[in-house]
């Protein structure tokens, strides 16, 4: 027998308002307020005021150009009034940009500084969460699956061909643009170069901006241990099961008015008599007559070739499929240094269930950052080691054109079909129209694994040639590798049933390194400052793959689902 998830209540929708200062007291127009996670925002009007629905338990983000962000929990308050502080007390002095770092007053570029001390207690699996409503002209989307790509998109979208940015992780670029397998709390510092001049030193990589990530280092002194546990429920909320008919037949009265607006006749077959409809005992089979068939001998059942499924009087299917999930988060860092010499490790793993049934995530990192200094040489490496783990689901659901998936066509599913048949296999509208049981599909695919294994990271030195001329080098490396195994079973209760069972197994590996070489001046006279840099790089990729399917299997069990 397969049960559904347990159910649990989701968070009221309140209408929340208030008013936004400044530090003098001001009311401060055109202020974006945002709920964190979706799409809902709002700007403040001439008095400062704004007025917005979100979840009791959302978190509404606050952002002007010139001031610092913030974030406030609603808590279930329907008036929340802030005050926002000027940005400029926050900008660290000196950024990271390109090969080089600089003050920020001698940078004439559009560059952004992330406040990360105000997205500390915030877990996520992405790192590019962090960038979600605190820098202006950049926009965060994410998919709600654990371990889902996001997708960072800096003052817009810019081509109809790519529109991704340039990551760079430690002085290393990258081109891959999902980076998950980067843990969010090594991060020190990120900034984002929108415009040409900033990016330029890039070339065409940097055409749709550039993100610099700098990861933890040690400094000297006394060593410092730092251990970091979090735990959390995510709830799913304004779910599709706002705004869906839940009630069979109210939703027979919209498709009885379709068929009208279209003079065609009106099915009988599953509501009877349009002028009397009523919920049908059974929803299959139904060749009785007249239709629809409500005696039925269920003895007869038998699964695959003679299934009986009742009619449900309202299925409500986002409640079938999605439920709150648990969270962790462990993670564990040492760091310290002498006069000559610093280091930080880091050890963290994290898991998170999905909202959506059968599927969950989890992630383990190792890192390694040291450098030492020997008179005029430094040396040193930063380096990371990821290995991820997604079961069931899909990253990108739904995929193709929705015709797949736990979203997408089949979470619309006509509230009179019902989850199970009599004998507790799934059920389908298999009289009705060409759609699947979205909990079947999550089920079924509960085994599903997609496996990645990551080395990222740089070795580098450094000579101090004269105190004016500096030279570097820098060697960074990205080697990965990752599988994907897949089950498709055979659906007998679907409309259009898959008659064959079928395994995937997809293999793939990666190679990409960069080596960098660069010459820096700098020279300071009376009130004047020269710095010249002069660089060189040379860089290489290469990918590998193979897949295979294999149908018709004898033995459907987890222990029989590979390909040799």
């Amino acid at each position: 027998m397969v049960r559904g998830p347990a159910v649990a209540q989701q968070p009221q929708q309140i209408q929340v308002s208030g008013t936004v200062s400044g530090p003098a007291g001001e009311h401060l127009r055109g202020v974006t307020v945002r709920v964190r996670g979706s799409a809902t925002s709002t700007v403040t009007d001439d008095q400062g005021k704004y007025s917005l629905s979100a979840p009791s338990d959302a978190v509404l983000t606050f952002g002007l150009i010139g001031f610092r962000g913030l974030g406030q929990n609603i808590g279930g308050r329907t008036t929340i009034n802030v005050s926002m502080e000027r940005a400029i007390s926050v900008l660290p002095e000196v950024v990271v940009t390109g090969y080089q770092s600089q003050k920020r007053t001698d940078i004439t570029g559009a560059v952004s500084s992330v406040d990360l001390g105000s997205v500390t207690r915030q877990t996520s699996a992405s790192v590019l969460q962090k960038l979600d409503g605190r820098v202006a002209g950049v926009t965060v989307d994410a998919g709600g699956s654990p371990g889902s790509r996001s997708t960072v998109r800096i003052r817009g979208v810019t081509s109809f061909q790519n529109n991704d940015p340039l990551f760079i992780i430690d002085g290393t670029p990258t081109l891959d643009s999902y980076l998950n397998w980067v843990n969010p709390d090594d991060v020190g510092s990120i900034q984002v170069l929108k415009d040409a001049s900033a990016a330029s030193i890039y070339g065409s990589r940097a055409s749709n901006g550039v993100v610099v990530i700098e990861s933890k280092k040690g400094r000297p002194g006394p060593r410092q241990i730092t251990l970091d546990v979090r735990t959390g429920v995510a709830s799913p909320v304004a779910g599709y099961d706002d705004f869906l008919i839940l009630d069979a037949l109210q939703y027979f009265q919209v498709l009885k008015q379709s068929y009208q607006n279209a003079k065609l006749a009106i099915p009988t077959k599953i509501y009877g008599d349009s002028l009397n409809p009523s919920v049908p005992k059974y929803i299959w089979p139904n060749n009785c007559t007249p239709n629809p068939c409500s005696t039925v001998d269920e003895s007869a059942y038998s699964y695959p070739n003679n299934l009986i499924m009742r009619g449900s009087p309202g299925t409500n299917w986002w409640k079938t499929v999605f439920s709150p999930a648990p969270v962790a988060d462990a993670y564990l860092g040492v760091s310290g240094g002498g006069e000559d010499n610093a280091y930080h490790v880091s050890f963290d793993y994290f898991r998170q269930d999905g909202t959506a049934a059968y599927n969950r995530y989890q992630r383990g990192t190792v890192r390694v950052n040291t450098a030492f200094n020997l008179d005029r040489l430094n040396v040193g490496e930063n380096i990371g080691l990821a290995l991820e783990q997604a079961y069931g689901g899909i990253a990108d659901d739904p995929g193709g054109y929705a015709e797949d998936g736990i979203l997408g066509k089949n979470i619309l599913m006509q509230p009179v079909v019902p989850v199970y048949d009599i004998a507790g296999h799934f059920a389908s509208e298999k009289s009705i129209a060409n759609q699947s049981n979205p909990l079947a599909y999550a089920f079924n695919h509960k085994d599903d694994r997609n496996t990645n294994g990551r080395i990222f990271g740089n070795v580098f030195g450094g000579l101090d040639l004269t105190h004016r001329l500096t030279a570097k080098t820098r060697f960074g490396f990205n080697v990965g590798q990752g599988s994907v195994r897949t089950f498709t079973p055979t659906t007998p209760e679907n409309k259009e049933p898959v008659t064959a069972s079928q395994v995937a197994q997809d293999f793939s590996s990666f190679v990409e390194w960069t080596w960098s070489n660069t010459l820096n001046y700098v020279s300071t006279f009376d009130k004047h400052n020269i710095a010249v840099l002069l660089g060189q790089e040379a860089n290489r990729n290469a990918n590998r793959g193979i897949n295979g399917t294999l149908s018709n299997l004898l033995n459907t069990g987890i222990d029989y689902r590979y390909i040799t």
